[in-house]
């Protein structure tokens, strides 16, 4: 059986069996228990006579409709007819449905539970009509649509997938599970609940949330099906979400390693891909240098390994002690590529396998073999396991101090590149357990400088290490492309991960997003116009050098270079202010005009913090374009003159060496 909840967004589509909810809910620092035992009141007699139910506290607010329930059935008092003043509880043949009301004076809330009587019941689903609100939040996409209504979603389990080897999946790396919209409404799930989405699945124009059991990945929930989630309203999306975040996640407890934010990383895998070697990345080292770069470190990226998972130089580097000592003393830190996998056949197989440090076939002792994008065949890091995970930061510690190693970017980590049948020494509540497990060891490994990085992230708000975005193609379409970098770094920042680098400037360079080799590099527009975007971010990474093209595309790199280096004493700044409140550094133009209707849809713009605003050129092509300024008096620092918003500045003249940013004058 699966039990359905539609929405209805008229009473003439009604089906008479589907109890409609109408909720309209408003932010009120005011609000009393009278009130509250009234609106309850109303909310238990309307579901029980199993009639159209409005939570009508104002009727001037904007309205969130949906359906809960879709019952053949009357349901009966669960509460034996003592209706408290902040609570519902209805009992159906096969279903129960409790509604929790509270405000502690910031938001007004509803928590909503519908738990399955019967192992029958395979499927909860509740779904609330996107509206004409702007949605936001929930999850890295390979398209990254802002606002969050653009995109079309089909039902797909919340879970996260590497978006170029899981090809069938939506939902990337970095996630969480809070969705707020314009009118203030938000909306949070926790993670028991075995969580199913669509979001204007077939233009279908609504949001839905499913919970659904003994279906991959959720292998680890056993019945009866549960589906839980809040839904509250404040005054705006900002207040919502400030609200959401600090009740449900968490915020930094202090900041990645400064140096980060002022000079760029250098990788090698977009320049050189897997021939890396020690020549190379002396020739790179040197060339940097050479044109009077900056540089906070080198990672040394894939295939330095023997086998993948054997943590050790293979011959390509034949003395990397030396190399790195050399490097060292160039002014260059040196960090790793590493990952949970393990090749069968490395030494670090069959030592994880023997001790029991590797994931296993679910009821057997044997390791469950996993694909990942470097072979068919390979053990995981068992991360539940504090044995396995002490055994793998030891394995970091000996490059640490045998080479030189400083620090590392952990790679992968998503929960689809579980097996299909696994089990762990602790049982995961949720599979992004572990992703969450895999960013507290990628933070074990360097607690003091924190000059590592991550690619995935789930209720790891707290760590202060940089969350980088997944692969981006080197194209100027929204396939992972340049369009969706403004797009990604501001996703990350509502759902509480300030600290972003956002991949390679020029993107990956791969020839195409299947084989993924490299070498197809983007043409020299498309990587002047990728650097100026990167300026104001809260790092620059570069890999595929700037020398490859001409004189003048190497000055305007330096150029760009050093104006972030001069805004990095704000990055940092903007870094420390998020410790306790998971302020972003990079923010929606929204963020300081929550109710301007054009600054809820701009995706190409962005601020840095409230002080900076920043208009990138992200068309092929063009010279000039469109820019929308805040309410507010904005310095043009390209131009010059004072401009006061709300206002758009139409046909902005833009070079290609030119990149348009205003300060808010206060």
């Amino acid at each position: 059986m699966i039990h359905t909840m539609t929405i209805t967004e008229t009473l003439k589509t009604l089906v008479i069996s589907t109890i409609l909810v109408y909720l309209v809910m408003r932010y009120s620092m005011d609000y009393s228990k009278q009130q509250n035992t009234e609106s309850v009141f109303k909310l238990h007699h309307m579901l029980l006579n199993n009639s159209q139910v409005t939570i009508n506290e104002y009727i001037d607010s904007p309205k969130l409709y949906g359906s809960i329930g879709s019952q053949t059935d009357s349901p009966r008092d669960c509460n034996l007819g003592l209706t408290t003043h902040n609570e519902v509880c209805l009992r159906y043949p096969q279903t129960q449905l409790r509604v929790h009301h509270f405000n502690d004076g910031k938001a007004s809330c509803y928590d909503i539970e519908w738990q399955a009587l019967s192992l029958d019941v395979k499927e909860l689903r509740d779904c609330y009509n996107l509206g004409t609100s702007h949605w936001f939040g929930g999850f890295q996409h390979v398209r990254q649509p802002w606002p969050l209504e653009k995109i079309d979603m089909e039902q797909t389990p919340y879970a996260s997938a590497d978006l170029f080897f899981h090809k069938d999946k939506t939902v990337g790396g970095v996630q969480e599970r809070i969705f707020f919209n314009s009118d203030g409404y938000g909306i949070f799930i926790p993670d028991d609940v075995p969580l199913y989405m669509s979001i204007n699945g077939s233009n279908d124009g609504k949001i839905c949330l499913a919970a659904k059991l003994d279906e991959y990945p959720y292998i680890n929930n056993v019945g009866p099906t549960k589906l839980s989630y809040t839904i509250c309203q404040a005054s705006n999306a900002k207040t919502v979400r400030r609200f959401m975040l600090k009740k449900y996640l968490k915020t930094p407890i202090t900041i990645p390693d400064e140096t980060l934010f002022t000079k760029p990383i250098w990788c090698t895998w977009a320049q050189y891909n897997k021939q890396v070697n020690e020549s190379a990345v002396m020739d790179y080292a040197n060339t940097i240098l050479k044109h009077g770069f900056s540089h906070s470190q080198i990672e040394i990226d894939d295939d330095w390994t023997p086998f993948y998972g054997d943590l050790d130089f293979n011959k390509k580097f034949p003395d990397p002690k030396n190399m790195i000592k050399k490097l060292n003393a160039m002014g260059f830190r040196i960090t790793l590529w590493v990952h949970p996998f393990m090749e069968l056949g490395s030494r670090s197989f069959e030592e994880a396998a023997n001790k029991g440090y590797l994931i296993r076939s679910k009821g057997d002792s044997v390791p469950a073999l996993v694909k990942w994008w470097d072979g068919d065949r390979a053990g995981c890091l068992d991360v539940t396991n504090p044995e396995a995970v002490d055994w793998f930061i030891n394995n970091l510690k000996y490059l640490q101090t045998e080479y030189g190693i400083s620090s590392f970017k952990f790679d992968a980590g998503e929960s689809h590149y579980l097996p299909r049948n696994y089990e762990t020494k602790e049982p995961l509540k949720s599979p992004e357990d572990f992703a969450r497990l895999w960013a507290t060891v990628a933070y074990r490994s360097d607690t003091t400088i924190r000059h590592q990085e991550v690619r995935i992230a789930w209720k790891t708000q707290d760590l202060p290490i940089f969350v980088r975005m997944f692969d981006r193609a080197s194209s100027w379409d929204d396939m992972a492309g340049i369009k969706t970098l403004i797009p990604t770094m501001l996703t990350f920042g509502v759902i509480g991960y300030p600290f972003v680098l956002a991949d390679m400037v020029g993107g990956n360079a791969y020839d195409d997003l299947i084989s993924f080799n490299g070498g197809a590099y983007p043409n020299r527009e498309l990587f002047i116009r990728w650097m100026e975007i990167n300026t104001f971010f809260p790092t620059i990474q570069y890999s595929i050098a700037p020398w490859i093209y001409d004189q003048e595309v190497v000055d305007l790199c330096k150029k760009y270079t050093q104006l972030h280096e001069e805004y990095a004493p704000l990055m940092v700044k903007l870094a420390k202010q998020s410790i306790g409140s998971g302020d972003p550094i990079i923010r929606p133009l929204w963020w300081i005009s929550p109710n301007d209707q054009t600054a809820l849809t701009i995706d190409s713009q962005f601020l840095v913090g409230d002080e900076v605003l920043v208009a990138p050129v992200i068309e092929q092509g063009k010279r000039s374009r469109d820019i929308y300024l805040p309410k507010g008096k904005w310095k043009d620092v390209l131009r010059g003159g004072i401009q006061e918003g709300p206002k758009w500045l139409l046909n902005y003249k833009v070079e290609l060496s030119e990149l348009p940013h205003f300060i808010q004058l206060l």
